[in-house]
């Protein structure tokens, strides 16, 4: 579905917040390589003490106890490895930062993709930060829509944008901005 987006709009710019290991943003990348126009710009602090703020040490602990475990480190080595194996640096900017600290970094966004920090203040904050710079008529992925700590994001969405899609049972939800 991405990748047909991104084929069919042939966007400047896409943003994607949250690469993690770049498993949505390798395949948008190669999609503008095959345009040969366009970038992604992927934005993640790749920092544990980031990846959980705001979670709640309770109800998050099955979340917490995930991020621990993890090599975040590995897993930020392996994301530019397969960039330089793939070719694909002339399509990818990476912000090795919060999305909040990168927002004053982005102007104008074609394709926009969160699936950033899951809490609450998180979620509602890349929108509220990222929303503007979406071009009219722009396209907006949410990723997660369904868990609770995302509706008052997902909510700003419907607010000032069109359903397009519905994914996997509604968890990811493709918008078009008015």
């Amino acid at each position: 579905n991405f990748i047909d987006l991104v084929l069919e709009t042939k966007p400047d710019v896409c943003v994607e917040i949250g690469v993690f290991g770049g498993a949505s943003l390798f395949p948008v990348a190669s999609a503008l390589k095959f345009l040969n126009k366009g970038i992604v710009i992927g934005i993640d602090p790749w920092d544990k003490i980031e990846c959980i703020k705001y979670f709640d040490p309770i109800k998050d602990a099955e979340h917490l106890k995930w991020w621990g475990e993890l090599n975040i480190r590995y897993i930020h080595q392996s994301y530019n490895n397969l960039l330089k194996k793939n070719q694909l640096e002339n399509f990818v900017r990476t912000i090795k930062s919060t999305s909040e600290k990168a927002a004053s970094q982005i102007d104008s966004i074609d394709i926009l993709y969160l699936d950033g920090n899951h809490s609450e203040v998180c979620s509602t904050q890349d929108v509220q930060l990222y929303l503007p710079k979406v071009k009219k008529g722009g396209y907006i992925w949410m990723n997660d829509t369904l868990w609770p700590e995302r509706q008052e994001a997902v909510d700003l969405l419907v607010d000032a944008c069109d359903v397009v899609r519905l994914i996997d049972d509604g968890n990811c939800i493709l918008f078009k901005k008015r």
